[in-house]
């Protein structure tokens, strides 16, 4: 580990732990998912451009380390009540959203991301408001709740309920498929149309693979 790395293990070790503990049914999986969540921020940490977003950085990776976990074989039966719609809501809203805040320049990333925008506009002024906040800007929960002046609980619950509001929009206008890692390999336009993405003339569906 970098002294930069170790640092940061000392300092969120017990504040993500607890995370994942709250998140995973089998106990003695915790600590597995935690060291195998500092290898990647370890290997990865370079690719953060901005200091000041490297905490909400190492919960997006957890999230998506935890994703992972699930999504090994067998571990579907194992999800927690409740926990399985949150975890698909966050894997294809997080997989859209970071391409926003990265900027990524292909044709793919950068239609899908164009798309979330106008779907965060519909969403209540509540659920926009944490949305943007916490997908968008990249704060954390704890931060958007004090920035909004509401509560923590308030703060998860109006993510919560976004996300899932979003997937559904998400939903209704494309099927988007993703890799085991949570990356976005292709997206389908439904043949109906979407509102707030746009399809190219003379098509009515369009195929990005």
């Amino acid at each position: 580990m970098t002294k930069t790395t170790d640092e940061l293990w000392q300092l969120m070790h017990d504040g993500l732990r607890a995370f994942i503990a709250k998140r995973v049914n089998d106990q003695g999986h915790v600590d597995d998912i935690l060291q195998d969540v500092f290898v990647r921020v370890h290997r990865q940490m370079d690719t953060v451009s901005d200091p000041r977003r490297i905490v909400s950085w190492i919960y997006q990776v957890t999230r998506h380390t935890i994703i992972d976990h699930y999504r090994k074989p067998g571990r579907q039966r194992e999800i927690p009540s409740g926990l399985s719609s949150e975890l698909e809501a966050l894997n294809e809203v997080h997989a859209i959203s970071e391409m926003t805040r990265q900027g990524d320049a292909t044709e793919l990333r950068t239609e899908l991301a164009g798309c979330l925008r106008p779907m965060i506009e519909q969403l209540s002024q509540d659920y926009r408001d944490a949305i943007t906040l916490v997908e968008i800007e990249g704060l954390t929960q704890q931060a958007a709740a004090k920035h909004l002046g509401v509560s923590l609980s308030g703060m998860k619950s109006r993510v919560q309920r976004g996300r899932k509001q979003l997937k559904q929009m998400l939903d209704d206008c494309c099927l988007i498929e993703l890799d085991r890692r949570g990356g976005m390999i292709a997206y389908h336009t439904r043949a109906a149309g979407c509102d707030s993405c746009v399809v190219p003339k003379g098509s009515d569906t369009t195929d990005k693979s």
